[in-house]
């Protein structure tokens, strides 16, 4: 009879941590559905999810395994393949997800592949994710735009992949990339400068140090620097 009741006891104690702990995971699941139908509807893009868990008390989300590809038509599969991450954090006010402003603290992602590839002057599907992502509404249904601001970006263990009208010139692995604010309020094509020219200053740093993992067509990359410079 004692150990009945302090079972009974015991049980009592575990119900609010089961209690917290399936809450949590039910929000996980949400909003992992959530992410992944925004994606599809608002993002013209898939977005595939192995694991994501939602830690409420410091605001943070983590994603496992990451694939996230955009559907442009001119684009091949492997091109249309934007990003894969075997870890993806963002901290910050990314709860506020059905308010009007959006504000990211830290994106941070390791052991991921960021493939840019261009199909014309401008036309990219870095450019067609951050065109999708400055016109997302509050509500699919709503007009009212969503005002989103990303603080800082963190990468580590990366490899950049950047093709031009389907040929590769560029291929590198950075170890840490630290990239500077972006937000809804600048354009696609002033989002994509800020995010490439980290990049491009790796390569050049990673060129003088006679980097031989380092693959650049480097006839082609000036040309498409010449071209994409020239035309704004």
């Amino acid at each position: 009879m004692k150990i009945t009741h302090l079972t009974q006891a015991f049980c009592w104690l575990l119900l609010p941590v089961i209690s917290l702990s399936a809450n949590a995971q039910n929000l996980s699941d949400a909003m992992k559905n959530g992410l992944q139908t925004m994606a599809s509807e608002q993002l013209n893009a898939d977005l595939d999810v192995e694991e994501l868990e939602v830690n409420s008390l410091t605001d943070g989300l983590t994603a496992n395994n990451v694939r996230f590809a955009t559907r442009v038509d001119a684009l091949s599969e492997p091109e249309n393949q934007l990003l894969l991450a075997k870890q993806l954090v963002l901290t910050g006010d990314w709860q506020a997800l059905g308010s009007s402003r959006v504000d990211i603290s830290k994106v941070s992602m390791s052991g991921a592949q960021l493939t840019v590839a261009y199909y014309g002057t401008g036309r990219s599907n870095l450019h067609e994710f951050l065109k999708q992502m400055n016109s997302v509404k509050v509500q699919k249904v709503s007009s009212v735009p969503l005002n989103w601001r990303v603080d800082e970006w963190l990468m580590e263990d990366v490899t950049i992949n950047l093709f031009d009208k389907g040929e590769p010139i560029l291929s590198v692995h950075v170890r840490e990339l630290e990239l500077t604010e972006l937000q809804s309020m600048q354009s696609a094509d002033a989002q994509v400068k800020e995010l490439l020219w980290p990049i491009l200053e790796q390569v050049a740093e990673q060129v003088r140090d006679g980097n031989p993992n380092l693959q650049v067509d480097s006839m082609a990359l000036s040309r498409f620097l010449l071209r994409e410079a020239m035309a704004f």
